[in-house]
């Protein structure tokens, strides 16, 4: 378990929140007194997205460290926050320097050149946050040849866009003042680093999948959150390569759904709501695509015959096709909801009572009077794994039993020493299904929270 948060931290904390927000403040009031100027960037996004990356970030970064200030992942939000507000202020002081007011400000080239490159480390540190979420620490120190790779990526990205001759990649009216040599002999580190980096984030992924297999059932409920925003990031991405700012601006949006996410899992706050929000999801996505689908078709094929029998068309159509839809809703979410309910939540996993429980006694919600949380770890360990019974013993006495006499223990899990020791035993399941690993493992770690907390608290 974590330790809470000193007041020293806290302060820390909101100091760190509140440097990237005051440049990000600063940047807002320039973009708006400069609003209405042409500005002449040939960068990816609408101008002032990053402004919504730094203040999200820093957010996030700063709740997160004062509540879990031994995870690493707070720091990594807040150097994006403050990178990302730090790009925001110099596109800033190019659209007041260069197209407000040109030539008022000085050093607009060196500030151009700096956003030139000011993307690539905030993407390497995005790597490394795939690779430590959600407890800041590597899956296996083997892991760390990818966050080498990715470090020494973005170096070489850095280098690259820091001394390419020619115009600024985001802003090409200026060209690079740090640019040297000859065009032709950069081709071949720029491949080099393009591969590096997507291999990078390519194996940072597949760690998350491998934590996962690996992962109790509280870290996998953490997992699936940030799962979930990436999911959705994926789907949406093709937005962001729409020229159009409202497309873009929902991708971003989309993407800083990572960070709040992370935050949630790592704060555990609504953390066993993942599974109702993906199966809400599921529904509702598959249900507008159904009803789009429904309002098309019957726009077009009414109005087709409303033609062929009068020779017109007619507004009517509009309005019996919006009737039809409407009646349509109600059992066409109901046959959706029942569809999703079987597929879904039947693979779901059933543990996750299990992990509310852990997290409810490390958190300290409990007074821990040992009986009652040892019967509390049983009822709930038999309800969530749909078990025919099953016992729990402490220091060599059995305290509860539930059912245990319709078969014998097929599962048996023990944690603590020898004078505190808990033991588990489970019956088989009652419509007869094989446990899985993973409900070995939500045994296991419940078990292990309850045997430290009694050892803590004797």
């Amino acid at each position: 378990m974590e330790r809470a948060a000193t007041t020293t931290t806290r302060l820390v904390a909101w100091a760190a929140w509140l440097v990237p927000v005051a440049f990000t403040m600063v940047g807002l009031i320039v973009l708006v007194a400069t609003r209405d100027a042409p500005y002449p960037t040939d960068a990816w996004g609408f101008r002032g997205y990053s402004a919504i990356f730094a203040l999200t970030c820093a957010t996030v970064g700063a709740i997160i460290l004062a509540h879990r200030p031994q995870n690493v992942t707070s720091w990594l939000f807040i150097a994006i926050a403050g990178l990302a507000s730090v790009q925001f202020l110099a596109e800033e002081y190019l659209a007041v320097g260069v197209v407000a007011a040109p030539g008022s400000l000085p050093a607009t080239e060196w500030v151009a050149w700096l956003m030139n490159w000011l993307w690539i480390p905030q993407f390497v540190i995005m790597i490394v946050f795939f690779l430590v979420f959600p407890d800041g620490r590597l899956v296996s120190p083997r892991w760390g040849a990818v966050l080498s790779l990715a470090i020494i990526a973005g170096l070489l990205g850095v280098v690259l866009m820091a001394f390419m001759p020619g115009p600024l990649t985001d802003f090409r009216a200026i060209p690079n003042p740090m640019g040297f040599g000859d065009l032709s002999t950069y081709p071949p580190p720029t491949a080099a680093f393009r591969v590096g980096i997507i291999a990078a984030f390519g194996l940072a992924t597949a760690s998350l999948v491998v934590r996962y297999r690996r992962a109790g059932a509280v870290e996998r409920l953490q997992l699936r959150w940030v799962a979930y925003a990436a999911t959705v990031a994926a789907v949406l991405s093709p937005l962001g390569f729409i020229d159009l700012e409202w497309a873009q601006a929902l991708f971003i949006l989309t993407l800083c759904g990572l960070p709040i996410a992370a935050g949630m899992a790592i704060l555990r706050y609504h953390l066993y709501d993942i599974d109702l929000i993906i199966n809400r999801t599921i529904v509702y996505v598959a249900l507008t695509a159904l009803l789009a689908g429904i309002y098309t078709a019957s726009v077009t094929l009414m109005q087709r015959g409303f033609v062929a029998v009068t020779g017109e068309r007619s507004d009517a159509v509009f309005v019996v096709t919006t009737l039809i839809v409407v009646i349509v809703f109600t059992p066409a979410k109901n046959a959706l909801q029942s569809v999703v309910d079987r597929r879904f939540k039947e693979v779901r996993d059933p543990t996750a009572p299990l992990a509310a429980f852990v997290a409810r006694l490390q958190e300290g919600v409990w007074r821990l009077e040992p009986e009652l949380v040892l019967r509390r770890l049983l009822s709930v360990s038999v309800d969530s794994l749909a078990a025919s019974g099953g016992s729990i013993d402490f220091a060599g006495r059995t305290v509860a039993r539930i059912g245990i006499a319709e078969g014998p223990p097929v599962m048996i899990v023990t944690a603590g020493g020898q004078t505190d020791r808990v033991s588990l035993a489970v019956g088989p399941r009652t419509a007869g299904a094989p446990y899985e690993d993973r409900d070995r493992a939500a045994l296991d770690d419940a078990v292990a929270a309850v045997a430290a907390a009694l050892a803590n608290q004797g």
